[in-house]
């Protein structure tokens, strides 16, 4: 299901629930794939996201409705995440880096189900 808003000038009420409505699908943080991909440092995750968000926008995919930085406490301080939809999700564990083996794993997983969709049709 994909949402489009068209936004014009509204009221504040309206704003918010618009607001509201792109959060909707941002279920996952980053930090949490940095973990599960076992990436090997917040560079790794930088660089990800950067990627992971250059595509969407090449592919003329709005980053607000995938990408949301956030912030949190933590014992450190403020610090920030960011929250991703399932399609951000997926793009940043593709995207780190290709000396890490949980991402080269999945790229070659994905390429291996592509070519049997691809033989099955």
């Amino acid at each position: 299901m994909e949402l489009i808003i068209r936004q014009n000038h509204t009221s504040p009420v309206i704003d918010y629930f618009l607001e509201q409505m792109k959060d909707l699908n941002l279920v996952y943080y980053a930090s949490d794939v940095a973990n599960e991909m076992e990436f090997e440092n917040e560079i790794e995750l930088e660089e990800a996201l950067k990627r992971s968000m250059e595509l969407c926008r090449k592919a003329n995919i709005p980053l607000e409705f995938n990408f949301k930085r956030i912030y949190k406490s933590s014992f450190n301080g403020i610090i920030y995440d960011w929250k991703l939809s399932t399609l951000a999700y997926n793009l940043v564990c593709i995207n780190g880096g290709t000396y890490n083996p949980n991402v080269a794993e999945l790229q070659i997983q994905l390429i291996k189900t592509n070519q049997q969709l691809k033989n099955n049709s």
